[in-house]
């Protein structure tokens, strides 16, 4: 019995925590696994649902696209019953009603989410009684029409983002980084600087703020190189096509270790066969690729093979994906999707997890019998902390 109300305590007190975390603006609890999982504990009122929100977000491939998933769906999925399938299709039907709703003067102006390749063809015309504030309503409006419908993307700026990151002014502020990206990119159509800047803030920071995390391990000049992986590793999470053409292409051909820039464009028209922006978008997945030092390319092929796992990227990506401190299988790393993204070698992923334990970055890894797993003592905030004390160790 005592062993049962300690359990119970402490999932308790676990739910407690995230919700406080959560209120608190805490960049951990902003995640879509935090969010989903603080939502499940809603629904679910007995259960560690941790679990269930890793693997509604594999199986659904976003948070977005689950919200869209049709109740039935839903239900469908190991643990997912009615109560938690209605609270999905009410957050979805809330969104969807405050993205139709006009915006008025009192509402937040949200440029982060302001990204022109996703906004509709046609914006509904709207009657003013003062003709000189057309532009600012229009401007308004797109600022906060969130992306959406396709998932085609035509710019990547990976590699200026990754060369303007180390200087980002010391500020959480988004419109303070999209003002310095605006001054510093070296575009010269001020409209250009803009958009790359909506585009470089959208995807490094996509919780809506610059966490100090990437922005203390990115000033570090010993993480440059590492900085290119932990920079595509936001990319990609940040664009999930990015995502499906890794998993769908380049992870399949790792053996020969090169796919024709073709088959990229076979791949996209058959997901967007309507699209006529297939060879921009092919070549922002490649530039992104590049940058991010995962691949090499010319005109006709990309070239790439598995990667050697630099501890540093490694732990920032690993608790990023894991935010909480706690006990997790070495399993769930080892076919993390993200994780794969960065066509790191598979066999050498535990051989990093033991290393990132010889540095105090992790307390503790057991494998006994069939049983592996590992123990995070940081969040992403702790862990870029605990590296930067590392001095030359890394």
């Amino acid at each position: 019995m005592f062993a049962w109300m300690s359990k119970s305590a402490s999932k308790n007190g676990h739910r407690e925590r995230l919700r406080k975390r959560f209120l608190q603006g805490e960049a951990s609890s902003r995640t879509d696994e935090a969010v989903l999982e603080l939502l499940l504990t809603f629904a679910i009122p007995q259960r560690d649902v941790q679990p269930l929100a890793k693997s509604l977000l594999a199986q659904f491939g976003s948070f977005d696209k689950l919200l869209s998933a049709d109740a039935e769906a839903l239900c469908k999925v190991e643990g997912v019953k009615t109560n938690a399938a209605t609270l999905f299709k009410l957050i979805d039907y809330l969104r969807k009603r405050a993205t139709d709703s006009k915006p008025s003067e009192s509402q937040p102006e949200c440029a982060s989410l302001l990204d022109s390749e996703a906004l509709p063809l046609a914006l509904p015309e709207r009657k003013l009684e003062t003709p000189g504030l057309v532009e600012t309503k229009l401007e308004r409006l797109k600022a906060l029409k969130p992306r959406q419908g396709t998932e085609l993307f035509g710019k990547a700026a990976l590699r200026e983002a990754i060369q303007l990151l180390p200087s980002l002014p010391d500020s959480v502020s988004l419109d303070d980084v999209r003002e310095y990206l605006r001054k510093s990119l070296h575009f010269n159509a001020e409209e250009t600087r803009k958009r790359y800047a909506a585009y470089i803030a959208r995807r490094l920071f996509p919780d809506g703020f610059a966490d100090e995390a990437l922005r203390s391990f990115s000033r570090n000049g010993r993480f440059s190189a590492q900085l290119k992986e932990v920079c595509f590793y936001r990319f990609c999470k940040a664009e999930p096509l990015m995502q499906n053409v890794l998993t769908d292409l380049l992870l399949p051909a790792l053996g020969m270790g090169r796919i024709q820039r073709d088959r990229i464009v076979s791949y996209l028209h058959k997901k967007f066969p309507q699209s006529k922006s297939l060879h921009d978008c092919t070549q922002a997945i490649v530039d992104a690729l590049v940058a991010g030092g995962i691949a090499s390319a010319d005109r006709k092929q990309i070239s790439f093979s598995a990667r050697p796992v630099n501890p540093a990227a490694f732990a920032f990506v690993l608790h990023s994906e894991f935010p909480e401190p706690g006990i997790y299988e070495v399993a769930k790393v080892e076919s993390n999707r993200l994780l794969r993204c960065l066509l790191w070698t598979p066999e050498r992923i535990l051989d990093a997890l033991y290393e990132l334990r010889n540095l105090g970055v992790i307390s503790k890894i057991s494998e006994i019998d069939s049983i592996r797993q590992f123990t995070l003592k940081f969040d992403l905030a702790g862990c870029v902390n605990h590296l930067l004390k590392q001095g030359q160790t890394l």
